[in-house]
């Protein structure tokens, strides 16, 4: 097990304890460890601005970091892989990157927060790094002033929740849009990414200046019989109620046959604004057939002066049922995460939502994106009209931003409805 030497006292502090060190994982490879510990030392950063350059056959996809003590290093210059959407990697790949790190780079592989691969190495060992790594399938790109590696949740792949295939709608895109992840030529950056759901486990809304998240349009479908199961083991209904944000379900005591009369109980088709969309939630124990557990008193069978409970069939009462308000209905995930006998419904596509970042630069600082077309469907996996319209954006925003001008500022400045009309989106579409 690799350990920093006597040398780096604030290194070795950092590597005590039962968790995981990523100073252990920098004292394995050919990192310079020196540079670290110099930070530590004086409390800031041994490395200065850099910036991302271009060299021949290498537009985009490589950088470097300006080095506060060249007597240990020069600088550190890098090259940031385009990663698989989703976070895939095969053992495979795992291994030809690794190579590629040792014989190319440092020894080192680090897998950035915005979805990339990045190989320390130097100037003159990038285009060699960008052939291997192409002989391998993969490919450089997502620096300066381009569109950014898309990401993705790893999507039906391995997620229950997908509604939509996000690592195939984000390689699509990545793949009609190649060009503008190796060629820089925008005001600002452009990141990007795709969640399956509403639950946007990968925060594109508030961290992507695009993101398309998968939505549906028709009211949660809830399965009777899988409620009741739940009911039985312990799930709290009041709980569930109480947990929906829009307040759009509520405790229903009518009998099955009146929830029949509203219309179909699986959610075959959508229902308009205002309807209500009742299911029943019945109590009884399979088999038990309406039987109760009845502490009627038996004058005949007593012990100790206490008159003993006994089974007696009984009428059951009204059966509670679940009540959606289709009117109220965010679509949001919240009863669904909840509760296994609620399903998302069946017409599904995406939320274009813009302008979101997590960074304090722009006049807007941190900001949530615009949700400027609430449902986009998805038919067959057919995702041109995404494109299309993801690509009219990019082509207006260059030509009429700002220079460094990220994409919620931009909005902000000129009003989401210019946008909308500018590229020729209609409300009813």
């Amino acid at each position: 097990m690799a350990q920093p030497g006597p040398e780096y006292p604030f290194c070795r502090r950092l590597i005590q304890g039962p968790s995981p060190s990523f100073i252990r994982e920098l004292a394995a490879s050919r990192y310079p460890l020196a540079m670290y510990e110099k930070g530590l030392e004086q409390g800031a950063s041994a490395y200065g601005h850099g910036g991302y350059i271009s060299i021949p056959e290498l537009p985009a996809g490589v950088a470097v970091r300006s080095s506060c003590y060249p007597e240990i290093i020069d600088e550190s210059a890098y090259v940031r892989i385009l990663a698989p959407a989703g976070g895939w990697l095969s053992a495979g790949t795992l291994e030809e990157l690794a190579a590629c790190a040792e014989d190319y780079g440092r020894g080192l592989v680090h897998l950035t927060s915005g979805g990339t691969i990045e190989f320390y190495t130097t100037r003159a060992q990038m285009v060699a790094t960008a052939r291997k790594l192409n002989a391998a399938g993969l490919d450089v790109g997502s620096t300066g002033d381009d569109l950014r590696c898309l990401t993705a949740c790893c999507g039906p792949a391995r997620c229950e929740m997908a509604l939509v295939d996000a690592p195939a709608l984000a390689t699509y895109l990545g793949q009609r849009f190649i060009d503008e992840q190796q060629y820089p030529g925008y005001p600002q950056k452009v990141k990007s990414g795709v969640s399956g759901c509403p639950n946007d486990c990968i925060r594109a809304m508030m961290q992507k200046d695009h993101s398309f998240i998968g939505v549906y349009r028709d009211v949660p479908r809830i399965d009777h019989e899988t409620l009741t199961v739940w009911l039985q083991k312990g799930g709290d209904l009041d709980r569930l109620i109480a947990a929906c944000p829009a307040g759009a379900l509520s405790r229903s005591e009518a009998a099955a046959e009146g929830d029949a009369e509203r219309g179909n109980l699986d959610g075959d088709r959508s229902f308009a604004d205002g309807e209500v969309l009742a299911i029943n939630a019945t109590r009884e124990k399979p088999g038990a057939a309406g039987r109760l557990q009845s502490f009627a008193m038996n004058s005949g069978r007593q012990a100790g002066g206490r008159k003993l409970p006994v089974e007696t069939d009984v009428q059951a009462p009204p059966a509670p049922s679940l009540v959606i308000d289709a009117g109220k209905c965010r679509r949001c995930m919240a009863c669904i995460n909840l509760c296994p006998a609620i399903r998302p419904g069946r017409e599904r596509g995406v939320a274009w939502v813009a302008g979101g970042k997590y960074g304090h630069r722009g006049a807007g600082g941190p900001m949530v994106g615009y949700v400027l077309v609430p449902f986009i469907p998805i038919k067959d996996g057919d995702y041109t009209a995404i494109g299309d319209l993801y690509g009219a954006f990019l082509e207006f925003w260059a030509d009429n931003a700002r220079k460094k001008e990220r994409v919620g500022d931009f909005i902000t400045r000129i009003g989401p409805r210019r946008v909308l009309e500018e590229l020729g989106w209609k409300r009813s579409q």
